[in-house]
């Protein structure tokens, strides 16, 4: 074996060493990752608030926030975990959606930001998966 591939062996294990701890939002962060089979995720947002019906700062309903980035699962969305702690809780309300057209059943969606740092939504489904192989595993996406 040359050097050559003796290096990018070693490089290649390194970033797949890596690459679990780079999938997890930045301390002090929970993250909503979302899932389209067309791909399409223009005009998608998240709409969030706090209990009791308080929206995050500058977001509202024509107004969502814009996804922080995409993926290879789709787009996602960064928000302070510390805009949601109430005591012992830390319930992160959100709607994703775009206009009037909402995911997840058309419901006001939870999850505790305490228990979980992130999540992952898959178009036309309404659970909320604790993994990206969750999510995953029983979506095939139709060409």
């Amino acid at each position: 074996m040359s050097l050559r591939t003796t290096i990018l062996k070693a490089i290649a294990v390194f970033a797949l060493a890596l690459a679990p701890a780079l999938a997890a939002p930045p301390e002090g962060k929970i993250e909503i990752n979302y899932h389209r089979c067309d791909g399409k995720y223009e005009k998608w947002g998240v709409h969030l608030w706090k209990s009791p019906n308080m929206p995050l700062p500058d977001i509202e309903w024509p107004n969502p926030m814009m996804p922080t980035g995409k993926s290879d699962f789709g787009v996602y969305w960064w928000a302070d975990l510390s805009e949601f702690n109430t005591g012992s809780s830390a319930k992160v309300n959100y709607i994703i959606h775009k206009g009037d057209i909402k995911e997840q059943g058309a419901k006001d969606m939870a999850f505790d930001g305490n228990a979980h740092k992130a999540i992952w939504v898959v178009n036309n489904d309404r659970t909320i998966y604790f993994s990206k192989e969750d999510a995953l595993k029983d979506h095939v996406c139709k060409k």
